[in-house]
């Protein structure tokens, strides 16, 4: 089968989902589709397809990937030779658009019910997944000399990874939320900030219930950055989230160099994608 004809479904829109995307149509995969929330929650925003779920579109490294609102779209996006973005479900997309590879990158840390079955080439990102059993290969997603790697066992082992060290911070670097809420900020992907600055607000719709009188009290509290630096990644205004999401990060670098790159561990994550698709590509046509 020739990679273009081949329909290739990625459940997530993020980081890792999104340099999967691009490097697989960069290699001749075509028919691309991604799938995020309605509000997607990626913090390094500039390198994610979510951000065509609000803005209609989004460019990265030169590849376009176009928001799409239902299936007759994501076929006339694949006709202007542009990678699909939808927000449709998963379940529905597997039934009706019948993809020959599913990808999970939504990067849950948890089994869901991924199966084998969902497609004829099922490939997952780790952790949370159980190689052979779950999905036909695993790829290691743990920063570090074996990101990228094909496991042959379960990723669970993966579950807690923190920031990349930088200048000897690692998770200094980590803006997250406290409570359930949504977050407004003024800043932007870009921004040098200092330490103790506020980044944003997160404002609760309900409120917090006072336990020693049995009432509301105001549940909004502001996100504050812990080191001085560039704001590398950020959510979006206005984006609703739960205790312990990742709102953003800083870099203690305070360069901007790369701020519209994808980074060296998501290359390496595609690549392992890469390779174990066309080796499962290559077995389905054997048995074919």
């Amino acid at each position: 089968m020739d990679p273009g004809d081949v329909r290739v479904l990625i459940r997530g829109a993020g980081e890792l989902a999104s340099a999967t995307a691009h490097l697989l149509y960069t290699q001749g995969f075509k028919r691309i589709l991604l799938l995020d929330r309605r509000f997607p929650k990626a913090v390094r925003r500039r390198v994610c397809y979510c951000e065509a779920v609000l803005d209609g579109s989004q460019t990265i490294e030169g590849v376009v990937g176009r928001f799409a609102r239902d299936l007759p779209a994501v076929e006339a996006i694949h006709e202007a030779g542009e990678i699909a973005v939808g927000i449709m479900s998963h379940e529905s997309v597997l039934e009706q658009w019948r993809p020959e590879v599913f990808i999970e990158a939504a990067m849950q840390r948890r089994n869901w019910g991924l199966t084998r079955d969902l497609a004829p080439i099922v490939i997952a990102l780790g952790p949370g997944y159980v190689a052979h059993k779950d999905c036909d290969a695993l790829v290691d997603t743990f920063r570090g000399p074996q990101v990228g790697n094909i496991l042959e066992d379960t990723g669970e082992h993966l579950a807690d990874e923190p920031p990349a060290e930088i200048m000897g911070y690692s998770e200094e670097r980590a803006l997250k939320a406290v409570r359930d809420g949504i977050f407004f900020t003024q800043h932007t992907i870009g921004d040098i900030v200092e330490r103790g600055e506020r980044i944003g607000t997160v404002v609760s719709v309900y409120g917090v219930e006072d336990y020693r009188r049995g009432v509301p009290v105001d549940a909004s509290y502001s996100v504050t950055a812990r080191i001085g630096g560039v704001i590398r990644g950020l959510l979006r205004d206005g984006v609703p989230v739960k205790a312990g999401d990742r709102i953003g990060d800083v870099d203690p670098r305070g360069t901007t160099d790369d701020l519209d790159h994808v980074s060296d561990k998501s290359r390496r994550v595609a690549e392992g994608v890469l390779e174990a698709l066309l080796s499962l590509l290559a077995e389905l046509k054997r048995a074919r």
